[in-house]
């Protein structure tokens, strides 16, 4: 028995360090789902998002028009006060901790998208897109375990 438990913890230890994902302890967790819920109300608040535009596109990975710059901020700013991006630069740790096990070239990917784009929210909006798009992807195509 004793093996056994030892086996699933290297299992584990070595899944967790192949992926760069430390588990929050529960005080930290709690921080952070605190962080989040405070920098999405205050974008909310900041930018009066349908909050049906934000269940579409956490699900879909789209906004319903794609030429609504108030949910383009919104997520722009969302992802900017959770510290999940800077200046249009991902936060690493934080969305492969939050977001998905992001692998490769996918943040570099994702923040390239719109460069060129003078509009902060099309622009902040179109890199989370990126991102979202990749991790509803990335979690369909991961066996359940």
């Amino acid at each position: 028995m004793f093996r056994n438990i030892c086996v699933v913890t290297l299992l584990y230890l070595v899944f967790v360090a192949g992926q760069d994902i430390v588990p929050d302890d529960p005080e930290v967790q709690k921080e952070m789902h605190q962080m989040f819920y405070k920098a999405r109300v205050a974008c909310a608040d900041e930018n009066l998002v349908p909050y049906a535009n934000v269940l579409t596109f956490n699900s879909t990975g789209a906004l319903p028009d794609e030429t609504d710059k108030t949910s383009m901020c919104y997520f722009h700013c969302f992802f900017e006060k959770s510290g999940l991006m800077k200046d249009y630069k991902l936060n690493a740790d934080l969305v492969r901790k939050y977001v998905w096990p992001a692998t490769g070239d996918s943040l570099e990917v994702c923040e390239n998208e719109a460069k060129e784009e003078t509009n902060a929210c099309e622009r902040g909006y179109a890199i989370v897109k990126c991102v979202f798009i990749r991790s509803l992807t990335d979690a369909r195509n991961k066996p359940t375990v």
